[in-house]
């Protein structure tokens, strides 16, 4: 019971600050990073951002990638093995997730590629630098999305493609009760981002929304429960899913 109380009361933390700094994003991360994959091993709604990228993307082969907030490097990885990254750049706020990520990419046998740590809203990379910008799961945790966003827009090449998910608002209370039940790790500081402020925001920083789709009924469970969950996603991709799925993603190109 101690163990749960301390962490709903870091859960209210979270939901009520009103700042946070991307070191701050950083230092939670870190505490948790040699756990962080072993955590998402059996999380079906963690490997869907990977292979959700791949399949709404519509993502160019031989890409320059940046990769925000790439953590342990697995879309870097799972995009170079299907042909769509010649070189990257991974970045995130988290010194030890650095660490894990350059190992498994090297493990894996690609070496062209650097990693680059953020401390703050304007990043180390000249204007319209990469041919595709990815940034899975990574808004909500900077205390400024718009400004996160605006620095996506400038790094992103005219024509250029970005690919965007963030957790839909409505599961914010899910995500609250798996960490204080301890059924999964914490988001840490976070603020989920209403949809339209998203697309405000994406369209300020120059980008036109291609395609905007809604993913991930059932997170979690058994196989047949996961395939059920895969076939009503199917069947309410225009209905059911905009309003319950668990993952918004945007598909967009950066305009000239």
């Amino acid at each position: 019971m101690s163990r749960a109380w301390q962490q709903l009361k870091q859960e209210v933390t979270y939901w009520t600050q009103r700042d946070w700094s991307p070191g701050d994003t950083g230092a939670f991360f870190d505490q948790i990073a040699y756990e962080y994959d072993e955590i998402n091993e059996g999380a079906h709604s963690y490997f869907r951002r990977f292979t959700d990228t791949l399949r709404i993307g519509n993502l160019p082969d031989n890409a320059h990638l940046l990769d925000v907030q790439a953590r342990t490097g697995n879309g870097t990885a799972t995009l170079w093995q299907h042909g769509k990254v010649r070189t990257a750049v991974c970045a995130d706020v988290s010194y030890e997730f650095g660490q894990i990520c350059q190992q498994r990419l090297h493990d894996l046998g690609f070496h062209d590629f650097r990693w680059v740590l953020l401390t703050d809203y304007q990043w180390p990379f000249a204007d319209e630098a990469f041919d595709v910008v990815l940034s899975l799961e990574s808004v909500e945790h900077f205390a400024r999305p718009g400004a996160f966003i605006g620095e996506l827009g400038r790094v992103t090449r005219p024509g250029g493609t970005l690919i965007l998910s963030t957790p839909n608002v409505l599961w914010e209370p899910i995500h609250a009760l798996a960490a204080i039940t301890g059924l999964h790790h914490s988001e840490g500081p976070h603020r989920f981002v209403p949809y339209n402020m998203l697309r405000q925001a994406i369209s300020r920083a120059g980008f036109q929304v291609e395609h905007a789709e809604t993913t991930v009924l059932i997170p979690a469970g058994p196989q047949w429960l996961l395939d059920w969950g895969e076939r009503l996603e199917d069947r309410t991709r225009h209905t059911l899913m905009p309003w319950l799925g668990l993952r918004r993603f945007f598909i967009c190109r950066k305009l000239p």
